[in-house]
């Protein structure tokens, strides 16, 4: 009786040091978005590709090449248990583009790590695919949602452990706790909408999720929340409709991008966190960790800069890449606050003094870093006399918290 009840303590031993570890069992997503992609093939860098750039909101679309490839190589050396990409893969949907980004993800997949899509607005059926060169551009083939399904099947879609048959949104299973809903709006007959067939659908997931004990967090391109003034395009139409549900069946967080802006969210107890473009300063992705009862969010730059001079490449740009693409940022900030203040301001010894100060406003907040400046009062009530759009969006900016955007804990 003595041997065999030291036996039986002996397996409850075992059995309680085998649930411990299964509860301590940490899962590590890395999250990037708004890629914005474009092959080589499908510019030459001229004249007309580098004015566009450089008039639009900052991407360092010269250096995307390099952005990306540096984001691999950071993904192999972490080795997470996943990697999730929340749409606009592509800068402009040409089929050229979404070929060259799926060669890309393949390496990822073959180390042994899934790589988890969606598609974004710039993705599918797009009017805008072009191949640029010189002075003009011609235009190119795009991509339908069919075809988007067929190329990208290796991510996320053909292993996921539930699809939805009304549209791209699916489940995907890290481990018997842990599930990611990835819900996509930019297909279907309805553009950025869900529909009832497919709310029915992830109800029943998300009743699913809860009857095994698993906890669900989500993913989309579009926005669930209201991020400061942005709405229109932005938000998920019936957004109300999928919060209801993510509220009722307690999803942990739905993370996602489109903005551009690194932003937090918090409304009636649900968070919401954007995702800043890969492709902008600072060039961040994300680190998420879960291990059960607590979810950690916290970003990181790519280091373009320490892979360049490790590759001994010619371009300074990209040997001080952080300092490059901060620049380039504030340059189109620049160009953005002049041509508005250069039709209404009248005291021309404002002119510098209001750029700036949109400039840096402009910056901290895109890269969910408004903690490290201060407010300035004064040059915001100039803004604010002027009655213009961003007169508007500098007020909207002012009345965030002075916080960093970029770490998130959630017991």
């Amino acid at each position: 009786e003595t041997a065999g009840q030291k036996t039986m303590q002996e397996t409850e031993q075992e059995a309680e040091t085998v649930t411990k570890a299964e509860a301590e069992e940490e899962i590590r997503l890395m999250v990037a978005s708004d890629l914005h992609y474009i092959s080589p093939e499908l510019t030459d860098h001229g004249h007309y590709f580098t004015a566009m750039i450089e008039s639009a909101d900052g991407k360092t679309m010269e250096y995307c090449e390099e952005v990306l490839d540096v984001f691999t190589i950071t993904v192999l050396q972490n080795k997470p248990d996943a990697v999730v990409l929340t749409g606009d893969l592509t800068f402009n949907g040409a089929k050229k583009s979404h070929e060259d980004l799926v060669k890309k993800l393949f390496a990822i997949e073959e180390a042994g790590i899934p790589v988890l899509v969606l598609s974004g607005n710039h993705d599918l059926n797009s009017r805008n695919a072009a191949n640029f060169v010189g002075d003009s551009y011609e235009r190119v083939e795009g991509i339908t949602e069919e075809e988007f399904m067929e190329m990208y099947g290796s991510f996320g879609f053909e292993e996921a452990y539930a699809k939805d048959k009304a549209s791209g949104c699916y489940i995907w299973e890290c481990s018997p706790k842990l599930r990611l809903l990835l819900l996509d709006v930019n297909g279907g007959e309805v553009y950025n909408s869900v529909s009832d067939e497919t709310l029915r659908w992830m109800e029943e997931e998300l009743q699913d999720a809860k009857e095994a004990g698993a906890a669900v967090i989500a993913f989309s391109h579009q926005n669930l929340l209201r991020h400061s003034m942005f709405t229109d395009g932005y938000i998920i139409k019936n957004a109300a409709h999928v919060l209801r549900l993510y509220k009722e069946y307690g999803v942990v967080a739905n993370f996602s991008g489109h903005l551009h802006i690194q932003h937090i969210e918090q409304k009636d107890g649900f968070t919401e966190v954007t995702t800043s473009s890969l492709q902008i300063a600072p060039t961040q992705y994300a680190d998420i960790t879960w291990d059960g009862e607590r979810l950690e969010y916290q970003t990181a730059s790519v280091d373009v800069a320490g892979w360049a001079r490790k590759q001994n490449v010619a371009s300074n740009n990209l040997k001080s890449f952080d300092e490059y693409a901060k620049k380039f940022f504030c340059q189109t900030a620049y160009w953005q606050a002049y041509e508005t203040l250069i039709y209404c301001l009248e005291d021309e010894t404002m002119l510098e003094p209001l750029i700036r100060y949109y400039m840096e406003q402009n910056y901290a907040y895109f890269s969910g870093r408004l903690d490290l400046i201060e407010q300035e009062e004064d040059l915001l009530e100039e803004w604010r006399n002027l009655g213009v759009r961003t007169s508007v969006y500098l007020d909207s900016i002012a009345r965030e918290e002075r916080v960093s955007q970029n770490h998130l804990v959630i017991e």
